[in-house]
């Protein structure tokens, strides 16, 4: 058990430590993946405008963040943090925000989901699709111009791409332009790389009765990806989890749906980088907006 926790920390970057014999509890990895991104001191770009509020969803409350950098019609951009299943929240995830609201030019609206184990799936799942649902209601609120994309960093991977698949099933799906994975966990059944990584994560989101393989949870083991919108999904070349991406990708092209695949070379999982909108993310980063940018423009 210590070597895999002592693995899981390192790969995600967090430098705190513990004592060999004990287990970090779910708080402690809140807080030591909050302060290493805090660490890196990246100061956040001014945006014109930014608001918390509050999707109802049945007896749910779902906090939101929304980034409006200016007061034209614009597209946006639905944000799913990651965080290793049960951390990250609007906070960890303000700097990448406000760069990608600002560059891409967007309204960015952002979800804090439950996360576990204090809310096990598919609780994540739900609040996340609830609140794409919501937008999607709402579009004119936010003086859309009818474009929208989905995105996810890691864990926050996971779901976009699962909320994607179920939307894609629909009778009336949502239109979404683009699906936008970075360093995604795709499946979480105990042979896959995300289960190497993340193992006791997984156990904390699961529970004992649910399917590794249920689409929500792994979105690779898909029978099926019909209807689905295009992809761009990032890798990087030192990733562990750099293989179901690039699965992912093959999966979508065989399937006739556009997807394009980006892998940052001598990087390994950009985690906190990508969060804090950091140069060590930057090669990602610009290839995410220049391909939104050109997305959004047809």
């Amino acid at each position: 058990m210590k070597k895999i926790i002592l693995f899981t920390l390192l790969y995600l970057g967090i430098t705190a430590t513990y004592a060999q014999d004990k287990m970090p509890t779910p708080v402690e990895i809140r807080q030591a993946i909050a302060a290493d991104i805090k660490s890196l001191n990246v100061a956040p770009e001014p945006v014109a405008n930014v608001s918390n509020e509050v999707v109802l969803n049945g007896k749910d409350s779902i906090p939101i963040r929304i980034y409006s950098p200016n007061k034209k019609v614009l597209p946006v951009i639905y944000l799913i943090h990651g965080g290793a299943m049960v951390a990250g929240d609007l906070d960890t995830h303000d700097n990448i925000c406000r760069y990608l609201a600002n560059h891409a030019e967007a309204t960015v609206i952002a979800v804090h989901y439950r996360r576990p184990p204090e809310h096990k799936f598919p609780a994540a799942f739900n609040d996340s699709y609830a609140v794409l649902k919501w937008i999607s209601n709402d579009m004119k609120k936010f003086k859309n111009n009818n474009k929208l994309i989905l995105l996810g960093d890691s864990a926050g991977g996971q779901l976009a791409a699962a909320v994607a698949l179920a939307n894609a099933k629909e009778k009336q799906p949502i239109a979404i332009a683009a699906q936008v994975l970075i360093n995604p966990a795709l499946d979480v059944s105990k042979e896959s790389p995300t289960y190497a990584a993340y193992p006791f994560m997984v156990e904390w989101y699961i529970n004992k009765t649910d399917d590794p393989k249920d689409n929500r949870l792994s979105p690779l083991q898909a029978a099926s990806v019909k209807g689905v919108p295009p992809a761009l999904i990032v890798v990087c070349e030192k990733d562990e989890l750099r293989s179901e991406g690039e699965a992912y990708h093959k999966k979508l092209t065989d399937a006739g749906i556009a997807s394009k695949l980006y892998m940052q070379p001598n990087a390994g999982h950009l985690g906190g980088y990508w969060c804090a909108a950091s140069d060590k993310a930057k090669p990602s980063m610009d290839f995410v907006v220049t391909e939104l940018i050109r997305v959004l423009k047809k």
